[in-house]
């Protein structure tokens, strides 16, 4: 299927709405899917495996401990969707060169989307780094892939998040042509958002068919 950005943010919201996630947290994945698809990633497949990965499990499970050392989730891989709305909250951080160190991050490529809104809302470049992959933003939040090893890591023992300095050239935007959305990922996708519709009850059929049971004689 070639979906659209709007059709593919919309479908990765639901779905994010639906595995559990709340609305505010469904939102920001549907807009880091449409991001990474924007980008030439596979941000509906990357979504679709992570919401699957983490069906079920509660908030605590997944989200980071936010302190002085790294970020981490005890016994589990970190949810990369909402480490990356927490790296958002406390972006500020960065501002006096700390080094924002995650620890055992599942599917670090869907922290790409965050990272680049951290930096553009900061207005100041950043460099995202796990193994064998380094990505760059600029102050507006553009992405430039300097190593790409390891871009496809299903986890990541630590990633970096820190401020730098970008060269005058610091290489080619990370850009490629809009990815498919294939039907297998399509359907996952439509099962978790299928969770989020309301049974219809006879009252909202009757409010459903115009004039129901009143008279409008």
């Amino acid at each position: 299927m070639n979906a659209s950005l709007n059709e593919l943010e919309n479908l990765c919201k639901k779905a994010a709405r639906g595995a559990g996630l709340s609305w505010g947290l469904a939102e920001e994945a549907g807009k880091a899917a449409r991001w990474l698809a924007a980008h030439g990633l596979e941000g509906a497949a990357l979504l679709a495996a992570q919401l699957q990965q983490d069906d079920g499990c509660p908030y605590p499970q997944l989200a980071p401990r936010v302190g002085d050392g790294p970020w981490q989730v005890p016994g589990h891989w970190m949810c990369p969707l909402i480490a990356g709305a927490t790296l958002c909250d406390h972006g500020y951080l960065l501002r006096d060169g700390t080094t924002l160190q995650l620890a055992d991050l599942a599917s670090p490529v869907l922290l790409l989307p965050f990272a680049s809104t951290t930096a553009r809302q900061l207005g100041m470049a950043l460099e995202l780094a796990w193994d064998a992959c380094t990505v760059l933003f600029d102050s507006q939040g553009t992405a430039f892939l300097q190593q790409a090893a390891g871009l496809d890591s299903r986890h990541a023992a630590r990633v970096d998040c820190r401020r730098t300095c970008l060269t005058e050239h610091p290489g080619t935007a990370l850009a490629g042509p809009l990815p498919a959305l294939h039907d297998d990922v399509q359907q996952a996708l439509e099962r978790l958002a299928a969770r989020t519709y309301v049974p219809a009850s006879e009252a909202s059929r009757l409010l459903g068919a115009g004039a129901g049971l009143s008279d409008n004689n």
